[in-house]
């Protein structure tokens, strides 16, 4: 207890392994911000910004200051660096960081999700797919005990993880989805001879695309409910139209493309606000979280 490391010049960035490795690497990092004009957007060591098609110069500028931020700080590696063009009336311009043309891609993945230029799901519902499916291979293999309290949280969270992010609504991706529930579901002991309808009563188990619906809600409550640092303005605009429902109403934007449509922000409002008041009036997530439970009603027959 009496014994201390000796001190040592850290050159780059922040010692890995300590417990305030983290909170330093923040530190260490938080003046970007006064460097970028665009939209910023930080996670540990993951940094992505973004401007409207409009801004091409002013998004290059930024580049050159991140670039003299990096070289002062000796971080980003700019092979790492990407970029992605999102949008019909983009036009797709070349940009530069440290001299060197980023690659320009067509998906990536953010955080564990694949996203893509044109905003489809297809990918990011494959792999997750083919990783849940490499689960249940496993547990086929190796585990003696087929409980429902066994399988169920073995696979599901590979299929659930960010879903109000890339909840898709092509009838190919929900049905490959599904898929993996269909056949998990029949591992569990007692259930191999019932149709699939029967084995979720019997389970006390949802379909998937009612779970994400529920995933769409939950998150809902929390952004208007204040359970995050941001505005319900942020992602809703609220209907005072003054018709019938309850006080909570979310606008409906038009939407022309899928794209817009399907949004998170779009998709869950006609949800919303086909609650009833008692459910949106709740105080506590626990509380909305029993009451939506009688309101889901399957919706999509797969």
């Amino acid at each position: 207890m009496d014994s201390f490391s000796s001190w040592r010049d850290v050159l780059s960035g922040v010692p890995q392994g300590l417990v305030l490795g983290p909170l330093l690497f923040v530190i260490f990092i938080n003046d970007i911000d006064e460097l970028i004009g665009s939209n910023i957007l930080k996670f540990a060591d993951d940094t992505n910004f973004s401007r409207e098609p409009q801004g091409i110069a002013r998004l290059q500028e930024d580049l050159v200051n991140l670039a003299a931020w990096s070289n002062d700080w000796q971080m980003f590696n700019v092979e790492k660096c990407k970029v992605m063009h999102m949008g019909y009336n983009n036009t797709c311009p070349e940009y530069f960081l440290n001299g060197k043309k980023l690659e320009c891609v067509s998906e990536e993945k953010d955080l564990g999700v694949i996203v893509s230029d044109d905003l489809k799901w297809e990918q990011q519902c494959s792999q997750m797919v083919a990783k849940a499916n490499k689960v249940l291979g496993l547990i086929k293999r190796n585990f003696t005990d087929r409980s429902k309290e066994t399988i169920i949280p073995l696979f599901r969270p590979h299929l659930e993880y960010c879903c109000p992010i890339w909840n898709p609504h092509y009838i190919k991706d929900i049905k490959l989805v599904e898929g993996v529930q269909r056949r998990a579901t029949k591992i569990v002991w007692g259930m191999e001879n019932l149709d699939y309808e029967e084995r979720l009563n019997r389970l006390g188990l949802m379909r998937l695309d009612r779970r994400r619906v529920r995933s769409d809600l939950l998150e809902t409550f929390k952004i208007i409910n204040g359970y995050y640092n941001l505005t319900a303005d942020t992602f809703f605009k609220f209907d005072d139209s003054g018709r019938r429902g309850h006080s909570k109403k979310l606008f409906m934007r038009r939407s022309r493309l899928d794209v817009r449509k399907y949004v998170f922000a779009n998709r869950i409002a006609g949800k919303w606000n086909g609650l009833p008041d008692s459910c949106v009036k709740c105080t506590t997530l626990n509380d909305f979280k029993t009451k939506i439970k009688l309101q889901l009603e399957p919706e999509t027959q797969i």
